[in-house]
């Protein structure tokens, strides 16, 4: 999907996808939708910052798509399962930071301190930002790692804060058209991403919504139903027409369109498409066989050699070169192609070659092997005083320079430009020629491509990349101790930095403390107060960049507590700095509070409270206000945000909706909407339309519910300035995601034998019969109604041991057709060994102890440079001792990155997972 552009980068974050349920009263409700999960992501505005990629993934089949992205290691770390995650969103902002979001059902892991709301911990995971509650998890990485999770939390704590959904202002209307989608990518802002397909005058933002995640396959039927969301610019959009339109959305689609059909309002356009389902990737169907393909630029040939394992018929091998079928063909010398047989094909010195096996009956595919010819025969070097890259060609047969283009993808005050063209150059390259590229400054990134089509299912890969960026630096307070931790990804020696406190040098330097810095180096700068502007310059430049600053914040640990029955929030601050109190301001619903911690106190301390009377619905925050216009939240709470619950009738197909709080409360700004596929969505004032005031135990009945439909109580807000629009109540009737699976091993502290036990999470109180477990297809020999006769929150079922490889699936039974609401693979016991040879760019991965597994059932992933598994090389049983090798620059030519970590999965399915530093 949207192959060759800045936003491949977020499209190969494919994760895991799927739903979650609603939490315990301790921590925040995540139900299965969209909309919950983006309101733990903060609004650009509370970053600071612009969002370039947005990247959501759900998955319909729990279990069924094994995580693609950094941030395993983390998972890894807290020991939460694989099949546990449901819902992920990826951030990536323009200054590379990136904020993950997972929703799933797993227990609170203990990060740290508590946050200032209930069920949240904050701290560092392999020194990343963390923050964790049951059931969530927010990971940031970047330089403003610490102030992303503060934000986070504040979403998370209180839904009148601004999100992504309310901020970029495109979000809302984007998502909105977009939230039935599996898979949706989101760019707010064209002219922040290197994107060719559109042009930033006309297109501003756009989304994609697709079907099913990149990779996977709606297995009912030959079409998927994608659909796109264009926001034009009013005065260019104007003199756009369906067809551009249609061209446009061709261009991103990787899939050939059938139909499209247009709506139009405004400067909106929102484009429904049916495409046609492409072909599954399916390593187990095609023949076991190993084949390489060796390139060889200066003789222009690229050989290909099976090298062990079953024959293959040749007439379901096609060779592919530029995006086409090759003028020679495997079966035009052999039947089978078997151990020890080689096919050499005539290339030229550039060419994109793969070997594709394909069943056009069965609609799968299989590559065994892709090379890039001509990758290794391009030298680029970077030239700081004359700003200027050099692309040196080394090969030994000239190229037409047809075939090669430029990409500058410059980063001008934050936006991004890209230039595309064809080389300055006059005739065809030839060995030595120099191709040099000018104005390249810090920031850009300068390519050489193929100017050729990539082959079906494959994306096209850079012959050459340089990449031109200053050094990361991040700065944190933890409890009066300033940190400056280095992320850059080459060493620099210490005295190329100086650090400022209030504008002059201050009186530790890195250089006092290291002679040189290395990735994720951490330099402890000392004690300074909050409220003091800190600094690291970066002086290697002729004008010194500044790569990282911030205001110190105080640290404080407050807990906002409501008093349902007194209609009351206390904030009590529990630890932290003594603050001055004329710097905090109370806040109700955005305006001062008639309490201020001033009236009481000259300086707030720990040990400290104060209390305010509030209105259920209100929001209660405590700020602090520091200089240069900086202000940040130390506690925050919505009155009466678990106040509802609901049940769910089967038999009638209703829902009853019911508030719970002991205070009055207004419904006047309350809707509800009920999403499904029989309803509009659209949201009503059910609340309103029957109560005057809201007292415990007042309803609304719900009719015509399907199972799936996703119902919402929605807090509605208008101010001067602002429109708010969030959820603060959600349900599902259908129990997705019910139960987590854990591996209690072999026995307990007593003796019993546990092996595998179900969790039952749901809040909802729920008939043990309605649910029934399968193994491998057959009824379990242990139901839930054997345990239970109803199901409460944390109920467990023992299910016994299994051998790996062995398949649970939890169905619910209440509809005609049985859903299946949880899926479980138990994987191998095995530990696994990672070493990178960065001089050979090869990654070992070698067995080292527990049980065997077919290496048929193994594949590696290697983060962040390919989304797509590589097979275990080698046949039989693979045991301790055996390994396998991954040639790195065969994942991602044009990579900027080394790789950071390697996962190993077990028939696609999560089975450990390595950092390369580690």
């Amino acid at each position: 999907m949207i192959v060759g552009s800045g936003t491949v980068a977020a499209i190969a974050l494919s994760g895991y996808t799927g739903a979650a349920t609603d939490a315990d009263d301790d921590r925040p409700s995540l139900p299965s939708d969209l909309e919950s999960v983006l309101e733990l992501v903060p609004g650009e505005s509370a970053l600071d910052a612009n969002y370039r990629h947005v990247v959501y993934s759900r998955v319909d089949d729990a279990g069924s798509t094994p995580l693609y992205l950094g941030g395993h290691e983390v998972l890894e770390e807290l020991d939460i399962d694989a099949d546990a995650v449901a819902e992920l969103v990826v951030v990536v902002t323009d200054d590379e930071t990136r904020l993950s979001v997972v929703a799933g059902e797993f227990d609170a892991p203990d990060v740290g301190d508590d946050a200032d709301l209930d069920g949240w911990t904050v701290g560092e995971v392999d020194d990343e930002p963390v923050a964790a509650a049951e059931g969530a998890l927010v990971v940031a990485t970047g330089d403003d790692g610490d102030e992303i999770v503060d934000a986070a939390l504040e979403a998370a704590d209180d839904e009148d804060t601004e999100t992504i959904l309310a901020d970029p202002e495109t979000a809302s209307t984007t998502f909105d058209h977009l939230e039935s989608k599996s898979y949706v990518t989101f760019v707010p802002d064209v002219s922040e991403v290197p994107h060719n397909e559109f042009d930033g005058d006309v297109v501003e933002a756009f989304g994609v919504g697709l079907e099913t995640a990149p990779m996977a396959r709606e297995d009912d039927s030959d079409t998927l139903e994608n659909d796109y969301v264009l926001h034009l610019d009013p005065d260019a959009g104007a003199h756009v027409d369906d067809e551009w339109i249609v061209d446009r959305v061709e261009s991103i689609e990787r899939n050939e369109i059938l139909e499209t059909s247009i709506d139009r309002s405004d400067d909106v356009v929102y484009v429904q498409a049916v495409v046609e389902q492409p072909p599954e990737r399916d390593r187990e169907a095609a023949p076991d066989a190993r084949v390489r393909a060796r390139s060889n630029a200066d003789e222009g040939v690229v050989t290909f050699e099976h090298v062990g394992g079953e024959p293959i018929e040749t007439d379901s091998l096609e060779v592919w070169r530029d995006g086409d079928l090759a003028d020679d063909q495997l079966a035009d010398e052999y039947a089978t192609f078997t151990e020890g047989d080689t096919f050499e094909l005539e290339t030229g010195p550039l060419a994109d070659v793969g070997l594709r096996w394909f069943d056009e009956e069965a609609d799968v595919y299989y590559y065994y092997d892709t090379t890039v010819v001509g990758a290794e025969s391009f030298d680029g070097q970077y030239d700081p005083d004359e700003e200027t890259v050099e692309f040196t060609y080394t090969g030994g047969l000239e190229v037409d320079s047809d075939l090669v283009e430029l990409v500058h993808r410059s980063d001008d005050d934050g936006s991004y430009d890209l230039d595309r063209g064809d080389l300055d150059v006059d005739g065809p390259l030839v060995d030595g020629e120099t191709i040099t590229v000018d104005g390249v400054t810090l920031g850009d990134r300068v390519s050489l491509e193929l100017s050729v089509p990539a082959n079906p299912n494959r994306g096209q890969r850079s012959l050459s990349s340089v990449r031109v960026r200053p050094p990361r630096m991040h700065l944190s307070r933890r409890e009066e101790t300033v940190v400056a931790r280095y992320w850059g990804d080459i060493d620099r020696d210490a005295d190329e930095f100086r650090v400022l406190v209030e504008d002059e040098p201050a009186d530790v330097q890195f250089s006092d403390v290291t002679d040189t810095l290395s990735e994720h180096d951490r330099v402890e700068l000392g004690e300074l107060d909050h409220g003091t502007h800190v600094a690291v310059e970066w002086l290697e430049p002729d004008d010194p960049v500044v790569v990282t600053e911030r205001v110190l914040r105080p640290y404080a640990r407050i807990d906002m507590d409501y008093d349902d029955s007194a209609g009351t929030v206390t904030a009590d601050y529990e630890e932290g700095d003594e603050i001055d109190a004329d710097d905090l301001e109370l806040r109700i619903a955005d305006e001062p509070a008639p309490v201020q911690p001033a009236d009481e106190y000259e300086t707030f301390a720990p040990g400290d409270d104060l209390t305010v009377e509030a209105d259920p619905f209100a929001t209660v925050e405590l700020v602090w206000e520091g200089g240069d216009d900086t202000e940040y939240g130390l506690g925050r709470v919505t009155v009466g945000r678990r106040a509802f619950d609901a049940e769910y009738d089967p038999d009638t197909d209703e829902v009853e909706i019911v508030y719970t709080g002991e205070q009055p409360a207004d419904p006047s700004n309350l809707t509800v909407s009920q999403r499904g596929s029989r309803s509009s969505g659209d949201d009503e004032d059910l609340f309103a339309q029957e109560y005057d005031s809201l007292t415990d135990g007042d309803s609304i009945v719900l009719e015509d519910v399907e199972i799936d439909d996703r119902i919402s109580v929605m807090l509605v807000q208008e101010g001067e300035n602002y429109s708010s629009r969030s959820s603060i109540f959600r349900f599902t009737p259908e129990p997705r995601w019910a139960f987590s699976v854990e591996d209690r091993g072999s026995e307990d502290g007593d003796g019993d034998e546990d092996g595998l036990v179900a969790v039952y999470h749901e809040r909802t109180t729920r008939d043990a019969d309605n649910f029934e477990i399968l193994v491998d297809g057959e009824p379990a020999d242990v139901q839930p109604s054997d345990r239970h006769d109803t199901l409460t929150a944390e109920d467990e079922i023992e299910l016994g041991e299994f051998e790996a490889g062995t398949e649970l699936s939890f169905r619910w039974v209440v509809p005609d057709e049985p859903r299946e609401v949880r899926n479980h693979v138990v994987v191998p016991d095995a530990e696994f060994e990672v070493d990178y040879d960065a001089d050979d760019d090869e990654i070992t991965v070698e067995h080292a102890g527990g049980d065997g597994i077919d290496a048929a059932d193994l594949a590696v992933i290697v983060e962040p440079l390919s989304p797509e598994p590589t097979d275990w090389d080698g046949d039989g049983t693979v045991s301790e001792g055996d390994s396998t090798t991954v040639d790195v620059d065969d994942l991602d030519s044009r990579r900027d990155r080394d790789p950071a970590a390697v996962g190993i999965l077990f028939r696609d399915h999560h089975l450990t997972h390595v950092r390369i530093d580690d």
